[in-house]
């Protein structure tokens, strides 16, 4: 647990309490970002300073690039302080941005997530791309800040934003307050970032007011737009049906669920998610509690609410993944000189941590130290899971449909499940309710113009989005074709939707399916091979303006996917392989070549 640090000369503990009584969390969250910056800002300040606090507002530009909605919904929170600040910001999404127009920017807000294991999201590569290259601008004039939004069990945590904080410095900018990263439970972090950031570009204007704290304060941290409302209290969605898609004999366990979204106020359209709030298995709660030797009932504060420990490790503490901040904090507890060796050692580390879970740090580091609260407070929070929706608003009013592949396996000696995949799979049934908010996904749309061609390109459960494209374009009589590529390893248990699909090919849904069951012949073909197979029809396709769309595994089909195109390319239009990569390139900068990869 973090400690408060030492207290300054002549500043006693009564009269900070004196000073901050009645405030809210957030509120002191901006208060201590405020007081950074005036002490920052302060020890540079020239005799001038009073004409320049009446200098009119300077420029200010938030700048975001998210995958899942959090960073868009974290920028309008930051313009809407920014106002309250007296600035009129501008905030642009950094697919739309121009590179170039940084050079005019005076203050920077910069919000980006990281995708996967240390990749920009689809929303921020061209810019981060352009700023790595030989034509980014020098930006003496510009000050930035970043927030950095990841996810600490990923080992490249929150690089994107590293990566944009470190070469905005490189360009000669200047930073308003360091980076600061943030991980799943964000919203803490982003408030403070915001209302540090801008107190530092306000504190050499003019001090703030009592108001002004007070508004900042409440735009900046307490502000609830719809969206963020929705995830802390997600709709209790009823199960409307579940069925094992997956055949006898498979080597997969594949669910589709049919959930009643019926007067929750939530719409989606195809390409976009839905969250799912997860609840740990007994099991694993049961192993956690064991090794910890704590009671069930104990109680632990969660959020200034007081619950039991084991439901709080049930519903709000991520049990099934272990971080290095989770071993860091609970190193302090449990003083073992081979976890310490771990954490110092980045390359024993990350197979430690692959695989094993909480219960595995319990045993294999016991402490004395460990009371019901401190395990609460060293674990981190327990993050929803997004889904691809199956299905499509129009043929489906009122419902949304999930394709969900169980995770299950042998690790280090125990059974492990996946926690979301593990519910949906195996421990809900008709009549549960599942906790669920939509997760909008503005990359992985369909095209404008209902007469354009689509290319869909999918191995197992990847097949979800598609299945959701199919329907809203046959339920919209949209003229442009639709050609599925889906793999699997075996036609008789693994052809999901298979009976939909060859519907759809009789009435035209369909103009074109080809599968690839790797496992069925004894050299295994796979949807890439399909590519290449007829590469002569995915050409002329493209030529003709058709999208492409990628969903599935990032390393096994996503890569593969993209190398068996650049070859369909170079092939067909007798290109260089330099060529045809750039062709294949241009795809994505139009946004024709549409992934949802993970």
């Amino acid at each position: 647990m973090l400690l408060p640090p030492a207290l300054p000369p002549g500043f006693d503990e009564a009269t900070i309490q004196r000073l901050t009584a009645g405030l809210t969390p957030s509120q002191l969250l901006w208060l201590s970002g405020y007081c950074y910056a005036l002490a920052t800002a302060g020890a540079t300040s020239a005799p001038g300073a009073a004409a320049s606090r009446a200098a009119p507002p300077e420029k200010l530009t938030v700048l975001y690039g998210s995958h899942t909605g959090n960073g868009q919904r974290i920028a309008e929170q930051a313009a809407a302080a920014a106002s309250a600040h007296g600035f009129t910001p501008a905030v642009h999404d950094m697919r739309d941005y121009p590179g170039h127009q940084l050079a005019q920017e005076q203050n920077l807000l910069l919000i980006v997530s990281t995708h996967g294991e240390g990749e920009p999201p689809a929303a921020a590569a061209a810019l981060h791309e352009f700023l790595a290259g030989p034509h980014a601008p020098q930006l003496p004039h510009l000050k930035f800040s970043v927030l950095a939004l990841g996810d600490t069990s990923y080992q490249h945590f929150c690089q994107t934003g590293k990566d944009f904080d470190e070469r905005l410095a490189a360009l000669g900018a200047t930073r308003l307050l360091g980076r600061i990263n943030a991980d799943v439970a964000y919203k803490a972090a982003a408030a403070h970032w915001i209302a540090a950031t801008l107190a530092a570009v306000t504190a050499s204007r003019a001090p703030a007011t009592a108001a002004t704290l007070a508004t900042v304060s409440g735009v900046a941290a307490d502000s609830k737009p719809v969206a963020q409302f929705l995830e802390a209290s997600p709709w209790p969605a009823s199960v409307l049906k579940t069925v094992r898609l997956s055949g006898p004999g498979s080597a997969q366990e594949i669910h589709h669920l049919e959930l009643d979204l019926t007067d929750s106020g939530l719409t989606y359209a195809p390409g976009d998610a839905l969250a799912v709030h997860p609840r740990n298995h007994p099991a694993l709660v049961e192993d956690v509690l064991r090794a910890a030797h704590l009671a069930a009932t104990a109680p632990v504060l969660l959020e200034a609410a007081s619950l039991p420990l084991a439901a709080a490790l049930a519903s709000h503490r991520e049990l099934t993944v272990l971080t290095r901040e989770v071993l860091a904090r609970y190193a302090t507890l449990a003083p073992h000189a081979e976890l310490r060796a771990l954490l110092a050692d980045p390359a024993r580390l990350q197979p430690y941590l692959y695989g094993r879970d909480v219960a595995d740090l319990l045993l294999d580091f016991p402490s004395n130290q460990l009371t019901p609260q401190a395990l609460a407070d060293t674990l981190r929070p327990l993050p929803p899971r997004a889904y691809s929706i199956a299905s499509s608003p129009l043929a489906h009013p009122n419902q949304a449909h999930l394709t969900v592949g169980a995770v299950r396996y042998e690790a280090h000696g125990r059974h492990r499940q996946g926690v979301c995949s593990s519910l949906l799979a195996g421990r809900v049934a008709v009549g549960d309710e599942v906790a669920v908010f939509v997760q909008p996904n503005a990359d992985f749309k369909l095209p404008a113009a209902a007469s354009t061609d689509i290319i869909m390109v999918s191995a197992g459960t990847g097949i979800a989005p598609f299945r959701a494209f199919v329907q809203e374009r046959v339920a919209l009589g949209a003229s442009g074709r639709n050609w599925l590529l889906f793999g699997n390893p075996h036609a008789a248990t693994d052809f999901l939707y298979q009976a939909e699909w060859q519907q759809h090919l009789r009435r035209g849904g369909l103009a074109r399916l080809d599968v690839a069951f790797s496992r069925d012949q004894l050299a295994k073909i796979y949807v890439q091979d399909r590519l290449l197979e007829h590469s002569r029809a995915v050409f002329d396709w493209l030529e003709s303006g058709a999208f492409f769309y990628v969903c599935g595994d990032k390393d096994r089909l996503g890569r593969a996917v993209q190398a068996a195109l650049v070859q369909v390319v170079a092939r067909e239009a007798s290109f260089a392989p330099s060529e045809a990569a750039a062709y294949v390139q241009n795809l994505r900068q139009q946004r024709r070549y549409l992934e949802d990869v993970y």
